[in-house]
C-alpha cells in the first residue's frame, strides 16, 4: 500500500501554488485535504485518504503539464498511431516504429498545435 508522507504532500501543494493553478484546479474540498492531511499526520495511511490524495495528485500533475505536452499525449500520439496503421497497411514495415517515435510525435504535436496543414 502507498503512504503519502506530509513533506510529499506540501510539496505537492507547494508546487500548486508557486504554479498558480492552486484555485484553477482544486475545489475547495481538494484544497483542504491537500492543507489538512500533512498538518494531522507524518505519513497518510488510510485507504480511503491515500486515494483521495493521489487522485488529487493526479488531478495537480495533469494542471501542472503544459499545454504543448497535454497536446501531444491526446492529439499528436492518437494521430501517430493512425498514420502508422496506415503507412503499415501501405506496405511499409518500418511504420510501426513511428507511433513510438518521441520525435515524429512532437513534429506533429508541433504542427497540428500551431494549426500547420499536416496531413488532413
Amino acid at each position: 500500500m502507498i503512504e503519502f508522507s506530509s513533506s510529499f504532500i506540501l510539496s505537492i501543494r507547494q508546487r500548486a501554488l508557486r504554479s498558480r493553478i492552486w484555485f484553477k484546479a482544486l475545489n475547495s474540498a481538494e484544497r483542504a485535504i491537500l492543507t489538512l492531511a500533512p498538518k494531522c499526520v507524518d505519513a497518510i495511511k488510510s485507504p480511503l485518504l491515500v486515494d483521495a490524495v493521489a487522485k488529487i495528485i493526479v488531478k495537480v500533475a495533469e494542471a501542472l503539464r503544459s499545454p504543448l505536452e497535454r497536446f501531444r499525449s491526446q492529439v499528436a500520439a492518437p494521430l501517430a498511431e493512425k498514420i502508422s496503421l496506415i503507412a503499415q497497411k501501405w506496405g511499409n514495415t518500418q511504420a510501426k516504429d513511428w507511433a513510438f517515435d518521441k520525435g515524429f510525435v512532437q513534429y506533429l504535436a508541433v504542427c497540428k498545435f500551431n494549426d500547420v496543414t499536416v496531413f488532413r
